[in-house]
């Protein structure tokens, strides 16, 4: 997997985990053992069960926070959220770390709050302040009460999910089953807040639910701060502003300047997310004039804003009746994709078949150059998936198609009167899909690269097609993934575009990797991949490696009890090494120099197989029972004439409700005895190792965690044959 360039900030409040564990901001204070020994210290650390008490002294502000969604699992070990605009601030903080995703709708958490308040931990803090996003909103706001005299600051807050109080509450159906949302206790934080000393709620009115939780707190010490246009995660539009910390500082003192506080949001008009909002609830409320005044005039005031721009055009087009698009193209005297004049003074389109180093089936080392070519997204109206290229005279080029497995292709796109057509000048590469999927990535994205090798010429840029049209989401993960792009020593621009684009010249290589027979990778696609990428680093690391997912964000699929193959593994000297957390030259590095890999079916395997030397040994485990294991093995034997010891000890596939066979986020259980008998058959651990193996209640456990964890109940599969036709999502 690739590195995460972009660290999760710690107020974001996540509906899902970040994707691994980052090292802590500050290091955990000494654990305590009891209230009475917390409250002589300056620091402590308090075990309470499902909450643990972290606690620093700084001030005479004391900041409580309670995690969010998001927030659990972020830093590894705990921490509070919020800590660090805490500490930046010089306030005390006292966070209570959740863990499990359960609206702390638990004993704990009662419990230790008031043993801390009765042990005096309170006394002597000249204003305290709860506060919570979502989840934690409602956690700040229920246990005000708690606290005499406290201040809450609640972002996007729930005040129940209890379905007789809150009907209207429809978002979060696992947790509203899975806790007790039916004890009276601490069951409304309309309740607890009335307690509060102030209440600060910030929210986006325009999103039902959360205007309805904050129109059920009223009473005067009750303030609403609506922010409109930013979504349930308002306080991540916030921070884009600059004035989170701001606003914090300024309800936790009591010296909030609401005028300032407006005046520093207008930055918000700069944000695309905001602007988006904004003219979708225009058009929405059936105000498309207004919509388009309003993107005309972000787009005066920044030319740069490409979305201004395009929103302004597809609105002005909506309004009126445009010609078909096909009017503006060069009339049919071309002999199709590969040949003949297209007409007037566009120049001849040509094939060209690159022989050195000599093709082999099913490649045929072809690249088309093309003149005045149309480039085409998804859109909406037309049928899904469908994108490609069209030739100058509207004729289909074949090699432009790209695949969504193995048995299912992209269909062509038919051009329609409501399209909007661009002039792209200069030379482009046709890469094909985007798709942020790391795994994705290097199946269909890298699959046209090759041709850089052979074109003699530095190509203006490299074009892709944005995956489902999602422009803004696959710019975000090419800048995600500039890293790869840099170890392969490319230059150019890479760009995505959400509408046509008439290029003055493409280049428009086949497909020399993806799915089906086409993971044996062409000759010229091999030695473009292999050669960059083992230039990248040298050969360091371990012989024997295991290749983990463990510390993967929970909505990824997996395994029930990867840490206990982690922990066997290592008693036999094993490097545990978990790709995410390292930069891609070191993960080529370990794979460079490892002799025996035991990993996961999964994308790091796929990256591996480029580097891998001949003669290491790899032994797969299936995490699924539909893993593509045919891919695998033609990839290895193709790139480096490595056999695969495939191991499958799958019993159950756990997948969530409504599910009906395992997928690329199904959890697979394993038979422990039988995995490591075959581990040591094959050559991977001695044979009279003796692994230390989970019970029937330790795999339950974990099951439970990871219920938790995805907010979401799972139920089993029988095991299925594998299925070609499987996207591979590792």
């Amino acid at each position: 997997m690739p590195p995460e360039d972009a660290r999760p900030k710690e107020e974001t409040p996540e509906e899902e985990a970040p994707p691994t564990a980052l090292p802590p901001i500050f290091p955990p204070p000494e654990e305590v053992a009891s209230p009475t020994d917390a409250v002589r210290r300056e620091a402590f650390l308090l075990r309470g069960g499902l909450v643990d008490a972290w606690f620093i002294r700084r001030s005479d502000v004391l900041l409580i926070t309670f995690d969010n969604l998001g927030s659990i699992g972020e830093y590894a070990p705990p921490q509070p959220w919020l800590q660090g605009r805490a500490a930046k601030a010089g306030f005390s903080i006292l966070g209570l770390m959740a863990s499990r995703k359960d609206w702390y709708r638990n004993d704990d958490t009662p419990r230790l709050l008031i043993a801390l308040r009765d042990a005096g931990l309170f006394a002597g803090f000249r204003r305290i302040l709860l506060v919570g996003a979502s989840m934690g909103g409602f956690a700040a706001l229920t246990y005000a009460s708690l606290i005499p005299g406290a201040v809450v600051l609640a972002f996007s807050p729930q005040t129940t999910l209890s379905r007789q109080i809150a009907p209207f509450e429809r978002r979060y159906r696992y947790a509203a089953r899975k806790w007790d949302w039916s004890s009276p206790a601490f069951l409304d934080a309309a309740e607890g807040a009335s307690a509060a000393a102030e209440v600060h709620l910030v929210y986006d009115p325009f999103v039902p639910e959360d205007k309805a939780h904050a129109l059920r707190l009223t009473g005067p010490q009750v303030r609403h701060y609506p922010m409109g246009h930013m979504g349930h995660r308002a306080i991540r539009g916030i921070k884009t502003t600059g004035m989170l910390q701001t606003l914090i500082e300024g309800i936790a003192t009591g010296s909030l300047d609401r005028q300032a506080l407006a005046q520093g949001l207008r930055a918000r008009r700069q944000d695309p997310s905001w602007q988006r909002a904004l003219l979708a609830e225009a058009e929405r409320r059936g105000h498309p004039r207004l919509a388009l005044l309003a993107a005309q005039r972000l787009a005066q005031d920044n030319p740069e804003n490409r979305f201004a721009r395009r929103a302004a055009r597809r609105l002005a087009a909506d309004g009126q009746e445009m010609q078909a698009p096909q009017a503006s193209a060069p009339q049919a005297s071309a002999r199709g994709v590969y040949g003949g004049c297209t007409g007037g003074d566009t120049p001849a389109d040509s094939l060209r078949t690159v022989k050195n180093p000599a093709p082999s089936r099913p490649f045929r080392g072809e690249m088309a150059i093309l003149h005045r070519a149309l480039v085409v997204p998804e859109r909406k109206d037309d049928i899904p998936l469908a994108c490609g290229v069209l030739d100058a005279t509207g004729t289909w080029c074949d090699l432009s198609k790209g695949w969504i497995r193995a048995r299912k292709s992209y269909p062509k796109p038919t051009l329609m009167p409501q399209d909007r057509i661009t002039d792209l000048p200069g030379t482009h590469l046709y890469a094909g899909h985007f798709r942020g999927h790391f795994g994705h990535f290097l199946v269909e994205a890298t699959a046209r690269l090759w041709a850089l090798d052979h074109l003699g010429e530095r190509p203006d840029s490299i074009l892709y097609l944005p995956y489902r049209g999602q422009v803004a989401a696959i710019e975000k993960a090419i800048r995600d993934l500039n890293p790869f792009f840099t170890l392969l020593g490319l230059n150019m621009p890479i760009r995505t575009y959400g509408t046509i684009q008439r290029v003055e010249r493409l280049i428009v290589p086949e497909l020399g990797f993806g799915w089906g027979e086409r993971y044996a990778g062409s000759p010229a696609y091999r030695a473009f991949m292999q050669g960059r990428l083992n230039a990248a680093a040298p050969a360091e690391g371990a012989e024997n490696l295991y290749i983990s997912r463990a510390k993967l964000n929970a909505q990824r699929g997996g395994i029930l009890g990867e840490t206990l193959i982690e922990e066997n593994l290592a008693r036999l000297g094993y490097e545990i090494f978990h790709p995410e957390r390292h930069p891609l030259e070191v993960q080529i590095a370990r794979y460079k120099a490892a002799r025996r890999i035991v990993a996961l079916d999964g994308s790091a395997l796929h990256l591996a197989a480029y580097v891998l030397k001949p003669g290491a040994k790899v032994a797969m485990i299936k995490r699924r029972s539909r893993a593509n294991v045919a891919d695998y093995l033609l990839q290895f034997k193709s790139f480096c004439n490595v056999a695969i010891d495939v191991v499958d000890v799958v019993r159950t596939d756990w997948v969530a409700e409504g599910v009906t066979r395992s997928d690329y986020r199904s959890i697979g259980e394993l038979d422990f005895a039988a995995l490591f008998t075959q581990l040591a058959a094959q050559g991977y651990t001695p044979p009279d190792f003796r692994p230390d193996l989970p019970s029937q209640a330790d795999i339950r456990a974990i099951l439970d965690q990871y219920q938790d964890k995805r907010g979401q109940a799972f139920h089993p599969l029988h095991q299925d044959a594998p299925d070609p036709t499987e996207d591979e999502d590792g």
